[in-house]
């Protein structure tokens, strides 16, 4: 009988000191892209998992983006001329979330066509993007890896009249 009380009390000591440890993996369950937008952003959206409780990560959007911008008259037209600029690089967004009870989070990140930075037009005409292509398009997160949209080009061309 003595055996079993020492027994007994070891099991129910060592229940009171045993936790449960929940092993922390963040990794990406899925990321997608939408768009390109009537504005020329491009938006991916993903979700992670394996955070743990309440905890904050920074994730990043990138792409490989080449913009053109062209000068539009009042016509709705652009001239046949060489007042048009094309613009590449690596365009990237970047944001902090919070994962929930669960451990998981949503969210999405635009990105912005690389901006115009010298051609000026004339009086009379308007500055726009005429279209713009993202390639390359990924999310990263410290941990969490990296996730690759679908392969391919993203792109738009707002301004198919121009030349």
């Amino acid at each position: 009988m003595k055996k079993l009380s020492i027994l007994t009390c070891t099991m129910i000591a060592l229940g009171f000191m045993a936790t449960t440890v929940r092993a922390q993996n963040p990794h990406f369950l899925s990321c997608d892209v939408t768009g390109v937008n009537s504005n020329g952003t491009l938006t991916s959206d993903f979700r992670i998992a394996g955070l743990g409780s309440n905890v904050s990560i920074t994730v990043t959007a990138s792409a490989d983006a080449t913009a053109t911008y062209g000068c539009l008259n009042r016509g709705q037209n652009c001239p046949n001329a060489a007042n048009k600029s094309t613009v590449t690089g690596t365009v990237t967004a970047q944001g902090t979330f919070t994962s929930g009870k669960n451990g998981s989070l949503s969210g999405s990140l635009t990105v912005n066509p690389p901006p115009n930075t010298t051609l000026r037009c004339p009086g009379g005409q308007t500055l726009v993007l005429v279209s713009v292509d993202y390639t390359n398009v990924s999310l990263s997160a410290p941990g969490a890896g990296t996730c690759d949209t679908s392969p391919g080009t993203f792109g738009a061309n707002f301004f198919p009249q121009c030349p």
